[in-house]
C-alpha cells in the first residue's frame, strides 16, 4: 500500500488524512508520506481551505427543493441541477419523484398551450 501513496496528489493525500474511518496503520503511512513531501505552510493552508470549501454546506441552496416542478416546468436548469444533487447524495427515489413531477408539469403546460391554440383556431 505504501508504494502507491506517492501516486496521490497533495489534495488527495490531505483528504485521506481527514477521513476518520481509516485504520491506524494506514493513517500512520499517510502521515509519513505527507510529512515526506515537506509542503510549505502556504500549500498546507491552501489544501485546508480547499477541503473546507468542498466539505461545508455551501450546497444548502441546492438542498432546498426548488419551486414545485408542476408550477415551474420551464425552469429546466434549476430542476435538473436539483435532481443531479439528489442522485449524487443517494436520494434516488426522491430524484425520481421530482423528475416525475417535472414531466407532469411540462405535460400540463403543453396541454394548456394546445388548448389555447385550439380555442383561437376557430375564431
Amino acid at each position: 500500500m505504501t508504494k502507491n501513496l506517492n501516486r496521490l496528489d497533495n489534495y488527495q493525500l490531505y483528504q485521506l488524512l481527514q477521513n476518520p474511518a481509516i485504520d491506524a496503520r494506514t493513517l500512520a503511512a499517510l502521515k509519513k508520506e505527507y510529512a515526506s513531501r515537506k509542503l510549505s505552510g502556504y500549500e498546507q493552508e491552501r489544501l485546508a481551505q480547499k477541503y473546507a470549501a468542498a466539505h461545508t454546506d455551501d450546497n444548502t441552496a441546492l438542498e432546498q427543493k426548488p419551486w414545485s416542478p408542476i408550477l415551474t416546468g420551464f425552469a429546466y436548469n434549476k430542476h435538473f441541477r436539483y435532481i443531479a444533487f439528489l442522485k449524487v447524495h443517494g436520494r434516488k427515489q426522491e430524484a425520481k419523484q421530482h423528475l416525475l413531477e417535472l414531466y407532469l408539469g411540462l405535460a400540463l403546460y403543453f396541454l394548456g398551450f394546445i388548448a389555447f391554440l385550439l380555442l383561437f383556431r376557430f375564431k
